[in-house]
Formats: C-alpha cells, sequence, structure tokens
C-alpha cells in the first residue's frame, strides 16, 4: 500500500527496485477511494513496470475499464465504495481479473444492505454466483475467511504482517499482502 508521500525521483526509484524484487505491487489509490478521482497516470507508470493489483475506488461496474486500461493486472474492487452487488456482477462481465477486497471496520463495510454488515460467508457465496472466486481480507477476517475458503474453494490473499506469514499460510490463505510502502507525492 501507498500512504508516506515520496518525491518523484524516489519513487521511480522505488518502482524500480521493486520490479526487480516483488512479484506483484499491490497499490491503494487514496484518491480513486476517498474522493473518487483515482490517479490512473500513476497507475500506468507503475503498470508497466511490474504487475499490479490496483484499488482505484470503483464504485460502478464500467469503472474497471479504465483500471485495465491503465495496465492493471488485477482490479481490486473494496466493498465500501462499491454501489451494489449488481455493480460487481457488472465489473466481472467487463473483465474476469477483478478481486473482491472486503473492507472491515466492526463489521464488512458497504453503503449496501447486499454488502456491509453481512457475514463473510454469506457475502462469499453472493461473490461466487457472480463467477469471481478471489478475494482479500484484513487480518480481522482471517478465521472466518479461512471457513469460507474450506467450505467454498475461494483463492484468499489476506493484508498481514510478514511475521504472520506460516500462520496465514496454516490458515489457507494463497497470498498475504505486507509492507506499507508510502505514497506518491506528485507535486515533488
Amino acid at each position: 500500500m501507498l500512504r508516506r508521500a515520496y518525491p518523484r525521483a524516489e519513487f521511480d526509484e522505488m518502482i524500480e527496485r521493486l520490479s526487480r524484487d516483488a512479484e506483484v505491487l499491490y497499490v491503494s489509490d487514496e484518491d480513486g477511494i476517498v474522493r473518487n478521482r483515482p490517479q490512473l497516470d500513476l497507475a500506468r507508470v507503475i503498470c508497466d513496470e511490474i504487475p499490479t493489483m490496483y484499488e482505484s475506488g470503483v464504485r460502478f461496474g464500467q469503472n474497471v475499464i479504465d483500471v485495465i486500461i491503465a495496465g492493471a493486472e488485477k482490479v481490486v474492487v473494496g466493498t465500501e465504495t462499491l454501489a451494489d452487488l449488481e455493480e460487481l456482477r457488472a465489473a466481472f462481465k467487463l473483465s474476469e481479473n477483478i478481486i473482491l477486497k472486503a473492507d472491515y471496520r466492526d463489521g464488512i463495510l458497504g453503503s449496501d444492505p447486499s454488502i456491509g454488515g453481512r457475514a463473510f460467508l454469506e457475502l462469499s457465496r453472493d461473490v461466487l454466483d457472480i463467477g469471481m472466486n478471489e478475494i482479500v481480507v484484513p487480518r480481522a477476517l482471517a478465521e472466518e475467511a479461512s471457513v469460507a475458503k474450506k467450505e467454498l474453494g475461494l483463492t484468499l490473499g489476506v493484508f498481514a504482517p510478514l511475521a504472520e506469514e506460516s500462520r496465514m499460510a496454516d490458515l489457507g490463505f494463497d497470498y498475504i499482502i505486507t509492507e506499507d510502502l508510502g505514497s506518491i507525492d506528485e507535486d515533488e
């Protein structure tokens, strides 16, 4: 995830290093998520250098096209910004390269009752009905997501510290997303 501001030259160096050292980069675009104004120009720079899972704040199905055009290998759609499950269905019709991210704060977040406040297993079943099978969750949902994976056969990722990699593997997670690298400040 990118949060802290980096000068552009330092950002370019970081992307070059990451393209040598990492298999895939997860990018969370705060401008897209919070303000519905994703930084797709910067996404292109990143996606040209390294395979990227890009979370841009997709609200509607058609928004995934912009992220795919920017070069993301996978479009991450968060439950907090997604309008409803029908929009997720519309997005999946446009591209199969979509991951659902279960946003969580004292329960699964979502503005629509078809998403927010639901049990993870129940939401996972609806996601499978759409045709999708990959979900990424915060560490707080690790146990619940592990049960859903065993029952439904999902592909699961988790946000967790690298120190918990073996525990997450024991729970059956397919991959772990770790290390906050900061954020990009275009003005520097």
